[in-house]
């Protein structure tokens, strides 16, 4: 049996990011969940995945300003 991914799945995986990250992000139920989120990556030591987290929340919140505090943590040091 043959089954096709859904093109976001097909996108997410050729573009290397990991589509439980980005639907975390996605799932969130607030952009400053979804920062944490990020920012536990970070503390994880996972910057390639949060960077990507990052750049897909700046896609879905574009108009979103991050506190200089919360900057802090999900910003690659």
């Amino acid at each position: 049996m043959i089954t096709k991914e859904p093109p976001a799945a097909r996108r997410d995986a050729e573009s290397g990011t990991p589509a439980r990250l980005l639907g975390q992000v996605a799932k969130a139920d607030s952009p400053e969940a979804a920062l944490e989120r990020i920012a536990e990556l970070r503390r994880q030591g996972r910057h390639d995945e949060a960077d990507k987290a990052l750049a897909e929340f700046r896609r879905r919140y574009p108009d979103y300003r991050i506190a200089e505090e919360m900057l802090k943590k999900v910003e690659r040091p």
